[in-house]
């Protein structure tokens, strides 16, 4: 836990009764909706998504699944907490071991700082299924950053359902709050805890209690993995907050988790009971039978803490990209530098019509051509190298880092051989700008044309 906590910012407005609603209510995950408060902004003209190298690559969970020499990326969250007047209830602003500020805490700091967040648990399962063997990743190159605790005391709004109306509390009481990090609002609202969104950012909302920390630990993983766009891997008999279902993986398509749903799954015995089932064809696969048939961190179980490698590469993909659906996550990462360990290779050409935001370097391959028409956006003294023979050309679109404390180094082209007296060659031009391409914020002068 960092040591911002220790300088917690607290505002006290007049709050009603508090009304006590159990715990354990919330134990029913199944019943969780996904809700967006408002639309994502509309792209512009040049990143329509629609190349190849996009639909073939980019765009694959299975592209992002993370490797040793990966970064690791850090996505800051800011925790909101709407409580009674009198300092009694669910959570407290005091030094209460059990429910005051010490409890929160060693909460927070249990899916924080490489725990649990980071480091994946093995699979287990209540059943087997004859050759599926799902590969182990104990990293997943994803960690969580606390940069503060927020406490409010607001009558009309500690019960709230409308999440809408606590985001907009907390931007008038300080803008900057709801820009902080990605927001994470408790109060004791009596519906299930969901993934929700305002103005195009995703959010969590949850009620909370303090009484079955491990619980809790889990509780809020599995909701931040849905602003990840993970969903549940069980079975939904309300039909809200599946994979297969709300999030796009559905059996086939290219988001389709094979390592979680493995073909002729005995646990597909119970898939009768549920209401709004998947559809097996081509796969052979069906949901887990129920929250409690494996440990995965996406079900229901006390100690749910296995994450696969293709859900680790969903959730690495979508701090790439401003996905639909309210789950805009990559402006609330971190500000990181570039490790120059891990890099992305362009071997052949390749156009891209899509918004990117990078946390490796980029070397382009002799003979290969990258060209950029929508906007890539680098980690602070990130590069690209053009080895010989190889291009760029920046068509409409916009080179630039991402970072607000510190730029990207530049484009680092082929050493120019110094000419003897008389030599009339020219030089190649490895960079070129077109239809208004810009190259900004970048430490490095280049030789562009």
């Amino acid at each position: 836990m960092t040591n911002k906590l220790n300088n917690f910012k607290f505002v006290f407005i007049f709050l009603g009764l508090f009304l006590t609603k159990t715990f354990f209510a919330q134990r029913k995950i199944a019943s969780e909706a996904i809700f967006a408060v408002q639309p994502t902004p509309t792209p512009t003209p040049n990143c329509n998504n629609s190349s190849e190298i996009y639909k073939k690559k980019y765009s694959q969970q299975s592209f992002y699944v993370p490797k040793p020499n990966d970064p690791v990326i850090t996505l800051k969250i800011t925790v909101h907490i709407f409580k009674p007047v009198e300092d009694n209830g669910r959570w407290q602003m005091n030094d209460n071991s059990l429910n005051g500020l010490p409890a929160m805490k060693s909460l927070l700091d249990s899916i924080t700082n490489g725990h649990q967040e980071r480091f994946s648990a093995k699979r287990r399962a209540t059943y087997s299924v004859e050759n599926f063997n799902s590969p182990y990743i104990s990293d997943s190159k994803i960690k969580y950053e606390i940069t503060n605790i927020y406490f409010y005391t607001v009558p009309e709004l500690y019960l709230s359902q409308n999440d809408f109306a606590l985001f907009e509390h907390i931007e008038k009481i300080d803008a900057t709050r709801i820009e902080e990090g990605m927001p994470l609002v408790i109060n004791a609202n009596p519906g299930p805890g969901h993934l929700s969104s305002y103005k195009g950012n995703a959010a969590i909302v949850t009620s909370m209690s303090p009484g079955d920390p491990i619980f809790c630990r889990s509780h809020l993983l599995h909701e931040i993995g849905h602003a990840f766009g993970l969903g549940h891997t069980y079975v939904n008999t309300g039909g809200g907050g599946s994979d297969w279902q709300n999030f796009n993986g559905a059996c086939g398509s290219d988001d389709y988790l094979s390592d979680i749903f493995p073909n002729n799954n005995p646990a597909c015995q119970n898939e009768g009971q549920a209401t709004n089932k998947p559809t097996n064809a081509p796969c052979l696969s069906c949901y887990e039978s129920s929250p409690d048939t494996s440990n995965n961190i996406m079900g229901g179980q006390r100690y749910n803490l296995w994450m696969s490698p293709l859900q680790m590469g969903r959730r690495i993909r979508s701090l790439h990209f401003n996905f639909e659906n309210g789950r805009n996550l990559r402006r609330f990462v971190k500000d990181m530098e570039s490790e120059h360990k891990s890099v992305l290779h362009i071997t052949s050409n390749e156009e891209w019509d899509f918004d990117i935001q990078l946390y490796k370097d980029i070397v382009v391959k002799s003979g290969a051509t990258l060209i950029i028409k929508c906007k890539v956006a680098m980690a602070i003294d990130g590069k690209i190298k053009l080895e010989k023979g190889a291009h760029l050309i920046v068509d409409g679109g916009e080179v630039t880092t991402w970072c607000k404390s510190g730029n990207w180094q530049g484009i680092e082209t082929p050493a120019v051989k110094k000419k003897k007296a008389g030599d009339k060659t020219i030089e190649p031009v490895y960079i070129k700008l077109h239809n208004g391409g810009t190259i900004t914020k970048a430490k490095m002068q280049m030789p562009i044309k």
